[in-house]
């Protein structure tokens, strides 16, 4: 009798163990894939050729500099029209298992054999092209408009797997090529962040090891991993055939190795395991924080009419650099103190940030340096200035102490109390030019973009 109940609790544990395994599935783990990038295709725009010298090296090194791909340059140039050709060919290639051509030409872009063989076989196919280009000039500034698109085709396949559409923006009062600059500049920060969001090109990878708040997690530098960086825990289970994946926890890279990476756990619904599926969460590298002051002044400040203010709210938003950064991070930020008195001074200001992690919840520390003026002061620089030189009548500094609280993956709250001071380069002439400051304490919401 003891023999039979023992076998069957064996031949239980055995059925146990063995639908636990049917229902957990293994991590699935990225690897390096193989990119042609055209240059930038601008036909029809009159775009200053001195602006585009280093604009095509700077997309094809977003490809390097992302570290999971093996990046093949090419010099030719598609139209947008030229571009759907190329797509079209290759697809009805694809479709129809049809012999490539000895060669093809699309407008002034001429493919060889060898390399639409080799584009053929391989590749995903990078291919930037300007959709849409205006400079105009309004408030004595050029303003400078570029909206561009981005065909990810997987040639292999013959299908299109992703297309960013890009529109970078930039402004000088100076000339009018400064401010496209200024544009075209701003296209390799938002390509980065459009290639990760592809799936096919998101990161997956997997817990190495898992030791207090921390885990080790395969890949480094060797897939381009940085610190700030952060990926979501996944569970993955099948269930009736199904895959079932769900968001069950979120951790934010540390340190960097060559092959590991290091990352602090900031919440995990579920016990953290070796072997943990992690999945890269695609953001363009800043926090955006709005919030709303109430800076109480040193003293009270009054002007020859007999007029006096002690204090004033504040509205502001302050913005960290977090890709790249772990604890230390940069940070920029502006704010309008909503005081009659001084003519509602504008603020911006930036400077460094501390942050402590403790799970959810972080301290953080800022000490920044501010330059000011008013609503009437930057009125006349609308008007008046020729230089892309800011004007200012105030210098001084900000410092806080900051709770957050990390709500959900996307969003946290905080709170800070701080100090405030403006000096007035122009004191003497008192009223809106007299120095100012005090101590606030502030609230606000911070979302990850």
């Amino acid at each position: 009798m003891v023999k039979r109940l023992g076998a069957a609790l064996l031949m239980l544990s055995v059925g146990f163990v063995s639908l636990f395994a049917q229902n957990k599935v293994q991590a699935e783990v990225s690897k390096k894939q193989d990119v042609a990038v055209f240059a930038l295709g601008y036909y029809g725009y009159n775009i200053p050729l001195e602006v585009l010298a280093n604009v095509d090296a700077e997309i094809q090194g977003v490809f390097v500099n992302l570290g999971r791909f093996n990046v093949l340059g090419q010099a030719e140039r598609f139209s947008a029209r030229d571009l759907q050709a190329f797509i079209d060919l290759i697809q009805t290639a694809k479709q129809n298992n049809t012999p490539l051509p000895d060669e093809v030409k699309f407008g002034d872009v001429q493919l060889t054999e060898g390399l639409l063989k080799k584009l053929y076989g391989a590749f995903v196919v990078v291919i930037p092209t300007i959709v849409d280009f205006k400079v105009d000039k309004a408030n004595n500034q050029y303003q400078a408009m570029i909206k561009t698109s981005v065909a990810f085709l997987n040639v292999a396949e013959g299908k299109t797997i992703g297309m960013a559409n890009i529109t970078t923006t930039g402004s000088s009062r100076e000339t009018q090529t400064k401010a496209i600059r200024e544009a075209i500049d701003a296209i390799p920060v938002q390509l980065t962040y459009e290639v990760r969001k592809i799936p096919s090109f998101t990161l997956r990878t997997q817990v190495l090891q898992v030791k207090g708040g921390e885990v080790k997690m395969q890949f480094g530098q060797d897939m381009g991993v940085v610190k700030g960086d952060e990926y979501m825990v996944v569970s993955r289970e099948t269930i009736g055939g199904l895959m079932d994946e769900r968001e069950v926890g979120l951790v934010v890279i540390k340190d960097v190795g060559s092959q590991v990476a290091t990352a602090t756990v900031r919440y995990a619904d579920k016990g953290l395991v070796e072997g943990a599926q992690l999945v890269e969460v695609p953001r363009l590298g800043a926090d955006f924080g709005p919030y709303l002051m109430y800076l109480k002044y040193f003293d009270t400040i009054k002007n020859s009419k007999g007029e006096s203010t002690s204090g004033a709210l504040a509205i502001g938003a302050k913005i960290p650099v977090t890709r790249g950064f772990y604890d230390v991070r940069p940070v920029v930020g502006a704010q309008v103190n909503l005081d009659r008195f001084f003519l509602f001074p504008i603020i911006v200001y930036g400077g460094v940030e501390y942050n402590l992690y403790l799970g959810r919840l972080a301290i953080t520390g800022t000490a920044a340096i501010a330059g000011g003026s008013n609503y009437l002061i930057q009125r006349f620089e609308e008007q008046l200035s020729t230089s892309d030189d800011k004007w200012f009548t105030h210098y001084g500094f900000k410092l806080n102490g900051e709770v957050s609280y990390l709500v959900s993956r996307d969003m946290q709250v905080f709170v800070n109390v701080g100090m405030d001071y403006m000096l007035g380069i122009f004191d003497g002439l008192g009223g809106f030019f007299k120095s100012f400051g005090g101590t606030g304490i502030a609230a606000g919401v911070s979302f990850k973009l």
